[in-house]
């Protein structure tokens, strides 16, 4: 037996897919129960890998007019980070004002920031998998899902600025948008574990169930995000099936 014990905010994808404002397609938030499998900031190495290249809140500093970061305990050259960056190798000065006007648009500072604040998936990230041997761990050909739970860079400035009341989640690309702090609220609970549940319903349910029936389920907690109502519920399993 699941019974509900909290809820949270949270916005999926599209429930149709479309093309979003940055040209990038916008797909569902695909249905089924999936197993966590870590947590953590996430980098990207593709078509993000501009600004979500380097880690959230990764170190940064001006060197003469060099942008530079420390890379796993290392001070490195912005443009050492990947190929992206590294196509600003010959003109570091430009590359540095387009950190600086980024930093601008987006908190209103003119000033140099000593962080990096510009990933796209935000301080922290959720990734999970299909179980299907149902051991509790990702092996054989089990895969990281390409949605996943984290934040965004608008909402972690709202957080910065004591303005999380302010927060209106966005629609993702197929992930699950949360805010800063109910993600941390959730992890800190032990909600958000590896070894969780998460379950992600079809958009077509529009109420959450007080209680739920799971042939397979996993003490403590399960977590059921219903993208129709843009929520997140908290289950507790009440005993092992």
């Amino acid at each position: 037996m699941l019974i509900k014990i909290n809820q949270y905010d949270a916005h999926g994808g599209p429930s149709n897919q479309k093309l979003g404002g940055d040209g990038q397609m916008q797909t569902s938030t695909r249905e089924g129960r999936y197993v966590i499998n870590s947590i953590g900031k996430h980098v990207s190495y593709g078509k993000y890998a501009y600004w979500s290249g380097v880690a959230w809140g990764t170190e940064m500093r001006l060197t003469g007019e060099i942008t530079m970061v420390k890379n796993y305990g290392i001070w490195i050259r912005l443009t050492d980070v990947n190929p992206q960056w590294g196509k600003y190798k010959d003109n570091q000065k430009y590359l540095t004002g387009m950190i600086k006007q980024r930093y601008l648009e987006d908190y209103g500072l003119s000033n140099f920031p000593d962080h990096w604040v510009f990933n796209d998936f935000g301080h922290t990230s959720v990734k999970y998998f299909k179980d299907t041997n149902h051991n509790w761990r990702m092996d054989g050909k089990e895969q990281i899902m390409g949605d996943f739970i984290h934040t965004t860079p608008p909402d972690e400035r709202l957080t910065s600025i004591k303005k999380a009341d302010q927060i209106s989640l966005s629609e993702s690309h197929g992930c699950i948008h949360v805010k800063p702090l109910d993600i941390d609220t959730m992890i800190g609970n032990g909600y958000l574990k590896k070894g969780n549940t998460i379950e992600v319903h079809s958009y077509a349910e529009k109420t959450i169930p007080v209680n739920l029936t799971r042939s397979i389920a996993r003490p403590p907690f399960e977590v059921h995000f219903y993208p129709g109502i843009f929520k997140i519920a908290i289950y507790r399993v009440s005993q092992k099936n």
